[in-house]
């Protein structure tokens, strides 16, 4: 290191030392690692193997040092010896070339007020939030006060074991959440995110969000702690029940959405019973050549929008129009024959060349549309066998190649 760069580290206000990569041995360090020796009246050991109470040879540095070349390990937690005592250490390890830099945490002492204050900022910034640490060695959990505050219960009274949590946890989420976390650790990934509910002292559930992030790993590269937190999303999990429940309008085409459209076909269906009247059914199939697969998200959904358009104008007020899946919709014809649906439908497949214009504008084109016609009763006698035979026509129209097709 050249001299400026010597006396930044030196003097830097977290303890630090270098270690040879190709050895092993400890080549610098800083004043401040210098004082937490001189504390017990001690001094660095020359070499990793001979600091680090969890290596035994200078092959256990071989193998951390590779870890950290190929970015496996950038913060391990491991015992070091500090005069006749082993003191437990944060290290975070940067590689440098023919070095690794590490500077180094003591968390013997580690606790919530410093977690919550330095470590994850981000994750408190919300009252509903509450921050844990898990040690997966003795699988020891320890919780924040905003656990306890979130599950109405005493801080002593919080899970501090994976089976005492697991124990909260809905009996239809534990499994899911368990399968998760067990991967992040085999696995040694980084964070991991999951939605579940969680049981609070008068014995209603709560849906929280956990995040976990891997802290620290032991030297040969397993997960030694996680932190994370939960959030209570209750009432955002509250509003997209009410939202799936209220929903009538598809959010692309401005359709109906197949749950709403079931009340107008039934009141139709009804209809056509008592009154004995024809009733006809059309699955229209937007993109039966399968030239829409080949375009961006963007350009497929502004051809649905333009084709979901103007098929909407060219029906009747009575008819009824929904999106039942992603390029196909579904029209309920009321007191029509099938000798007018097809006059209808042609009009929807044979646009004038105005409408043309726009459609191909618009990425869609009506020589991919492929409509398959059912009738009450002669093809169902249920909007379920109606919307069957239909479909079956449509498939028919596709392998025949042709746009309209009566079952």
């Amino acid at each position: 290191m050249s001299t400026p760069f010597e006396l930044a580290f030196k003097y830097m206000p977290t303890p630090a030392f270098i270690v040879e990569s190709s050895s092993g041995k400890l080549v610098s360090y800083n004043h401040n690692f210098e004082v937490l020796f001189e504390n017990f009246n001690a001094t660095p050991s020359n070499t990793w193997e001979s600091l680090c109470a969890d290596a035994t040879s200078v092959e256990d540095w071989h193998k951390l040092n590779t870890e950290i070349q190929n970015g496996s390990i950038e913060r391990c937690e491991s015992l070091i010896r500090v005069g006749n005592k082993l003191v437990t250490m944060q290290l975070e390890l940067q590689h440098l070339g023919e070095s690794v830099l590490a500077c180094v945490y003591n968390t013997d002492h580690m606790d919530f007020s410093a977690a919550e204050n330095t470590l994850l900022k981000f994750a408190l910034t919300e009252s509903s939030a509450g921050l844990w640490i898990w040690e997966t060695e003795s699988d020891l959990v320890s919780c924040s006060k905003s656990i306890a505050m979130l599950l109405g219960i005493p801080q002593e009274k919080t899970p501090q074991s994976t089976a005492e949590w697991h124990a909260i946890v809905h009996p239809d989420d534990v499994k899911r959440l368990g399968d998760l976390v067990d991967e992040h650790v085999a696995h040694n990934q980084d964070y991991y995110e999951v939605e579940y509910r969680i049981q609070k002292s008068d014995k209603s559930y709560l849906w929280v969000k956990e995040r976990g992030r891997t802290y620290s790993k032991k030297v040969d590269g397993s997960i030694k702690k996680v932190i994370g937190f939960v959030v209570d999303i209750s009432h955002q999990k509250a509003l997209e029940e009410h939202l799936r429940n209220q929903a009538t309008f598809d959010e692309l085409t401005g359709l109906l959405t197949r749950g709403a459209a079931l009340t107008h076909f039934k009141k139709q269906l009804g209809l056509a019973k008592r009154q004995y009247t024809p009733l006809t059914m059309a699955k229209i199939h937007l993109d039966a050549n399968d030239r829409l697969s080949t375009l961006s998200m963007e350009a497929r959904n502004i051809a649905i929008q333009t084709s979901a358009r103007h098929i909407y104008k060219k029906i009747r007020e009575a008819d009824v129009l929904a999106r039942v899946e992603g390029d196909k919709l579904l029209l309920l014809l009321p007191n029509t024959s099938v000798k007018e649906a097809k006059k209808l439908l042609n009009h929807i497949i044979n646009p004038t060349e105005d409408e043309k214009t726009v459609l191909l504008e618009g990425n869609s084109d009506p020589m991919d549309f492929c409509i398959g016609i059912a009738t009450f009763p002669e093809d169902g006698e249920t909007i379920d066998e109606l919307a069957l035979s239909a479909n079956q026509a449509v498939e028919d129209g596709q392998a025949k190649s042709k746009q309209i097709v009566v079952n």
